[in-house]
């Protein structure tokens, strides 16, 4: 049977009011909702150990580790091709990593500030259209060089993703970082200012978390959270 149609508006009218009631309460309430995970910027998900600190200053002075990959758009690359007699910044990613997302937006902005003296470039665990992807997606402002292998990241040490290497213009390693955070970016932005004579970019470091934080594991054996080497 057809209701009156009084009681069709009045009916829907109810309902308006009733999920505007709704949502008031709902938002009343976002102040106790508590999340089930914690905030990169507080806790880190991979904390930087002593040991990861430990071998990425004993990798200070040595020659950074040549390599040949394809970059994003299937050309052949080499860490002396793309620096020339530069310094050089090479910052490790993992495809798929929630820490190099994260961080990403930081290397775009220091990028993008001292390029034209500091030749910037990434290492990727993924093919050159993954990696083209990456590149895309996040708006890199530099080559990502793509590497399916575990040799190139295990003659850098890097176990995690967000390990950053800062090579001198000689092509020797100045300084290592295992891990990202605050303190090492404006570290990373002096040494750069210093290196490039250039001013320090200007940073928004609010979201970066206060602690040092690598991101996850290039590789590991199938069934084990532990690295391959």
């Amino acid at each position: 049977m057809a209701l009156p149609k009084g009681a069709v508006i009045g009916g829907i009218v109810a309902v308006l009011v009733g999920g505007a009631v709704w949502m008031q309460t709902q938002s009343s309430g976002f102040s106790d909702v508590k999340s089930n995970s914690y905030n990169m910027k507080d806790v880190p998900r991979h904390p930087v150990t002593e040991a990861m600190v430990s071998t990425a200053k004993a990798q200070k002075g040595e020659l950074a580790p040549e390599f040949k990959l394809l970059d994003s758009e299937g050309k052949e690359q080499t860490l002396a091709g793309i620096r020339g007699s530069r310094p050089g910044v090479l910052v490790m990613t993992k495809d798929g990593c929630p820490c190099s997302v994260e961080s990403q937006p930081f290397f775009n902005k220091i990028a993008e500030h001292f390029q034209e003296r500091v030749a910037f470039l990434g290492i990727i665990d993924a093919d050159s259209q993954a990696g083209k992807k990456y590149k895309t997606d996040f708006s890199v402002p530099y080559p990502m060089l793509s590497n399916t292998e575990i040799e190139v990241f295990k003659r850098y040490q890097a176990k995690q993703s967000v390990y950053i290497f800062l090579i001198s213009a000689d092509g020797t390693l100045e300084h290592v970082w295992p891990g990202y955070s605050k303190s090492m970016l404006e570290d990373l932005n002096a040494k750069l200012a210093a290196v490039s004579d250039m001013p320090a970019a200007q940073l928004d470091l609010n979201m970066a978390p206060e602690e040092m934080t690598s991101g996850c594991y290039f590789f590991k054996p199938v069934g084990t959270e532990e690295p391959a080497w």
